[in-house]
């Protein structure tokens, strides 16, 4: 059975009600940002604590972080669960020189220890980055500083693994894969008014309240039609401030961040990156939540340009007058409401003709 608009979609949320969107704050934007800063603050004692320090040094409990499970042979080989490889893999902390020590320290300099960024620090920093930043930019719900226990976490392997499980759990939470709260902000990032009353319905009950409290602003563009008129209305873009084309109207929101927070989480969670192989050795797969979107959605070309004349336009600048402004913003709406297409350029070809590119993320 086919469907109008979101509005019809059984299970979708009430998107019009601000007590849904205070439990989605509390349900699946807060624990994500919990769980970040916690892995955050746990790879930050790891640093201070170990950097640099001699093995001689280090406390005889923490021993099993650094040479726990490593085999003494000519190359380094770890047994399987092997703690020393699991922090080297997840937090960068290991032995400067492994070999060194393999061959009983007989060397004249001390074992030095080290932390190195690792793809799995890169990533929880990313996600506490942009979590804080939604939770910062919006004012439904109050949170506090989440507690970290490290002496507790450090000492027990099968707790920080426990964390990490919470951590991905969260990811797949909140990602527009599975969370139509996620889905509806990501929906509107970029999308003419025409187009989004159309998928929703009942936006104008809850437009203010979006900007207001989330963030949504009118994108800036040159917009050929008269300010009070029905077309100014209908072809008005809206978006998140972060993707805003001009520099001076960028900013910060909460429904920008949660949209950046995915693009994040589908560039680095894929079977391919450094994180993607690192988790699959530890975890069951996780899904390829890109890829899997994508291959939901009716594939459109990569890149999209629009040129126009005042409502005179067309896909070519040679072809401008063979369709209108509103025939091109109609045909690239849907790309737009997907998430899978953003507008990246705007500019003028010459005096008169003025451009809209498109891309894909």
């Amino acid at each position: 059975m086919s469907i109008n608009n979101y509005d019809e979609l059984k299970g979708f949320i009430d998107y019009t009600n601000k007590e849904e969107w205070k439990n989605y704050i509390e349900k699946y934007v807060i624990p994500i940002w919990k769980n970040a800063f916690i892995l955050k603050s746990f790879s930050e004692k790891i640093v201070k604590e170990f950097n640099n320090a001699s093995l001689q040094e280090i406390d005889k409990e923490d021993l099993p972080l650094l040479i726990g499970g490593i085999i003494p042979s000519k190359e380094v080989v770890y047994k399987k669960n092997s703690l020393a490889k699991f922090y080297d893999n997840f937090f960068g902390l290991k032995l400067r020189d492994i070999q060194s020590w393999i061959l009983g320290g007989k060397t004249e300099i001390p074992l030095e220890v080290i932390v190195e960024e690792t793809a799995f620090t890169r990533f929880v920093n990313k996600i506490y980055s942009l979590s804080n930043e939604a939770l910062s930019n919006q004012t439904l719900i109050e949170y506090s500083i989440p507690e970290l226990n490290y002496i507790e976490l450090k000492r027990n392997p099968e707790k920080i693994m426990e964390l990490i499980k919470d951590f991905l759990q969260s990811i797949l939470n909140i990602s527009i894969n599975y969370n139509y709260y996620t889905f509806f902000l990501w929906s509107i990032k970029q999308i003419p008014y025409k187009f989004m009353k159309k998928a929703y319905p009942r936006i104008d009950k809850i437009i203010e309240f979006l900007e207001n409290e989330f963030g949504l602003t009118e994108f800036k563009w040159e917009i050929p039609f008269v300010r009070d008129s029905e077309l100014y209305r209908e072809y008005t873009i809206w978006c998140w401030p972060e993707y805003q084309y001009y520099k001076q109207y960028k900013g910060k929101s909460f429904g920008g961040s949660i949209c950046m927070l995915n693009e994040i989480i589908w560039e680095h969670l894929t079977p391919l990156t450094d994180l993607g192989k690192i988790l699959f050795e530890y975890f069951a797969p996780l899904p390829d939540l890109k890829n899997e979107y994508i291959s939901r959605i009716k594939k459109s070309t990569d890149w999209i340009i629009i040129f126009y004349r005042r409502i005179s336009a067309g896909e070519e600048y040679s072809k401008v007058g063979e369709l209108t402004i509103m025939d091109m913003i109609d045909k690239i709406s849907s790309d737009l409401f997907t998430g899978l297409k953003k507008i990246t350029d705007i500019g003028s070809r010459d005096k008169y003709t003025k451009y809209i590119s498109l891309s894909s993320i």
